[in-house]
């Protein structure tokens, strides 16, 4: 654990002020990208001397990165150590540039993260994720782990069969995997008689998919997964652009910030801070990274804040569940709707194997929602179309197909997850 978690808020303000003036400083100095937009706003770095000060600069945006690319660069082109990627999940992968100084911040990242959990390093953790494909929270995950002393599994996001068979022989206690497919291999162990409460798997540390809501408490995929593998479940959010992770200690109810790395604020669409408790854009500006450092990023998730000491005796500031993204707002007969509450439905129902939303475009006050369903009940198809119309005052159209099309679907591009939500929205004229 680190010292900063025990701080007061107090403390903790004195902290993030004297790291947010090395890090303005450190990027007019280095950034031709935040040098110019500093410049054309009239900010210099003596005018950033509170936390409260960074509202005097604009936020930063992917589309900003997209644009300047390496204008944000802060080293030599010889001091670049890994490069990296974004996801790609909703647009264009961006180049992300990591120094020597940046692995190590990283690997510190997540050891303080899986700290969180509870994990020592008497555990034994897969990681059932891509650790390839210039994917950083992979390569995050093993270094943190390595660092904490706990004995990692890298065995991919493999087939579950492949991964039940592993599990049984090197005593894992925890994975670290997406939700969903701890699903797809709860109902594999179901089927093939496999008892994963017999097992030693006792932590789930889920990435890249919400398993708590609004209020904490574990939503339907959550529920099932905890149920299956009869362990406890916990919530991480974590970006290439940040390099920092919010992660879940024991007690469940928020991903705590570490605040010697980033300052996280909410936003609302013109990028003004909003109120512990509100919900807006998660804004941050991380502290310490030398090659690619960013100010007011705006990483496009929805989601709130809470501010009081947790029950597990940090007093730093909890990210709640994401509610929504930016990218993946839906207009259904002129209303916004985000698709988490159609797959939050979906995934309550256990028959359910796999499934994946297509988005079109309908009209110009509309979008056409396609729901395709690996099932072999087919009544499902109606009890959702129902809960779905009941929720959003539209039905979508549902459409049972084989577990092959689903994985095909899921997997096709060069997308590094699995994907459930698929925009087709921009291809149309």
């Amino acid at each position: 654990m680190s010292n900063s978690e025990m701080f007061s808020a107090e403390e903790i303000a004195i902290l993030q002020t004297r790291q947010l003036r090395k890090t303005i400083h450190y990027i007019y100095t280095r950034s031709p990208f935040y040098r110019d937009l500093m410049e054309r706003e009239g900010v210099s770095p003596a005018d950033i001397k509170t936390l409260e000060d960074l509202r005097h600069l604009p936020t930063t945006s992917k589309e900003d990165m997209s644009r300047a690319g390496d204008r944000f660069l802060c080293i030599r082109p010889e001091e670049v150590a890994d490069i990296m990627t974004t996801s790609g999940t909703n647009g264009a992968p961006i180049f992300f540039k990591l120094s020597e100084d940046d692995l190590a911040r990283l690997a510190y990242n997540e050891q303080l993260s899986f700290c969180l959990t509870g994990i020592t390093n008497k555990d034994v953790v897969a990681l059932a994720v891509t650790l390839d494909r210039c994917f950083m929270a992979g390569m995050a995950y093993y270094m943190g782990l390595r660092r904490l002393g706990a004995a990692v599994l890298r065995v991919g996001p493999i087939s579950p069969a492949f991964l039940l068979k592993f599990l049984d022989k090197t005593g894992v206690t925890a994975i670290v995997s997406v939700p969903s497919f701890l699903k797809r291999v709860a109902m594999y162990a179901e089927e093939t008689g496999v008892s994963l409460r017999r097992g030693t798997v006792r932590k789930l540390i889920c990435i890249g998919e919400p398993v708590r809501q609004a209020d904490f408490s574990l939503n339907a995929l959550g529920q099932t997964i905890s149920r299956a593998w009869d362990a406890q479940v916990f919530s991480t959010y974590a970006g290439t652009e940040m390099s920092t992770t919010f992660g879940e200690c024991e007690q469940g109810c928020g991903g705590h910030l570490h605040p010697e790395l980033m300052h996280v604020e909410i936003v609302d669409e013109q990028g003004r801070p909003v109120p512990a408790g509100q919900t807006g854009e998660v804004c941050v500006t991380p502290f310490g990274i030398t090659g690619m450092p960013l100010l007011r990023y705006r990483t496009g998730d929805y989601s709130f804040v809470r501010t009081e000491p947790c029950a597990c005796g940090r007093s730093t500031l909890r990210l709640g569940p994401i509610l929504g993204r930016r990218g993946q707002m839906l207009k259904v007969k002129g209303t916004t709707v985000f698709p988490a509450i159609i797959h939050e439905i979906v995934q309550s129902e256990p028959e359910v194997r796999a499934h994946v939303l297509i988005i079109e475009s309908e009209d110009a006050l509309s979008d056409k929602l396609i729901l395709l369903l690996d099932t072999d009940q087919p009544r499902i198809a109606e009890r959702i179309r129902e809960r779905v119309r009941a929720e959003i005052k539209i039905a979508p159209d549902i459409r049972i197909v084989s577990g092959d099309e689903i994985n095909i679907l899921q997997t096709e591009g060069e997308y590094r997850k699995r994907r459930t939500f698929i925009d087709r929205r921009q291809s149309v004229q």
